[in-house]
């Protein structure tokens, strides 16, 4: 999953909370199974491998790694927002220095803005090529988030929105109208969660459900 060296996946996954856009993601890498994976995970949402919730177990089991090792951490920074923008600074240049390894990124715009992002983080999502990585992250609010990270995605998958201003936002990167996206089903009930998947290197974009 994490391709070759100098090659990025860089994947947004845009949608509203229960849209259906943490079940793909979690799907996605379920079927991928990358050898390095390090989740930021403020929902606590994910089980993969090794949780951690202190900063300084992260900094110290990454360190303690071999650069061939495999491993799989997922790291909870807490519920206190207040202290996330110095985590996440640490957690993306912890990342930045791994070869070849798959991050995840939950609720992006708790700690990135339009107008503002770490530079850990913007280095990551820029020059992550060289590493070979590739990065997913998610959020419920794509208008809220560091809006140069859309512009560098490789593909972007976009479950139902609810506010309209997301909905614009979305139409422009994913190339259909604001109707097809405003017109996506999020229903339990029915088991009916609808996606625009579109890749942005050639253009294509791919209207489906989750299974």
């Amino acid at each position: 999953m994490a391709g070759s060296h100098n090659t990025a996946r860089i994947i947004g996954v845009m949608g509203a909370s229960g849209s259906g856009k943490s079940r793909w993601l979690k799907g996605t890498l379920a079927r991928g199974n990358p050898a390095k994976l390090l989740i930021w995970d403020p929902l606590n949402e994910y089980e993969q491998g090794r949780i951690i919730t202190d900063l300084r177990e992260l900094v110290e089991t990454l360190g303690a790694l071999e650069p061939g090792d495999p491993f799989k951490l997922t790291y909870r920074p807490g519920p206190d927002m207040s202290t996330y923008a110095k985590k996440f600074d640490t957690f993306c240049a912890l990342a930045f220095v791994i070869e070849g390894v798959c991050v995840v990124i939950e609720e992006l715009a708790d700690v990135t803005s339009p107008s503002w992002a770490p530079p850990a983080w913007s280095r990551l999502s820029r020059q992550g090529r060289h590493k070979g990585m590739t990065i997913f992250a998610a959020s419920q609010r794509p208008t809220l988030m560091d809006k140069t990270f859309l512009g560098n995605c490789t593909m972007i998958h976009c479950s139902r929105l609810n506010d309209e201003n997301d909905v614009k936002t979305m139409r422009r990167y994913l190339g259909v109208s604001e109707e097809q996206v405003r017109g996506m089903v999020a229903d339990k009930d029915s088991g009916r969660f609808d996606f625009i998947e579109r890749d942005m290197q050639t253009g294509k974009t791919v209207v489906g459900r989750l299974g």
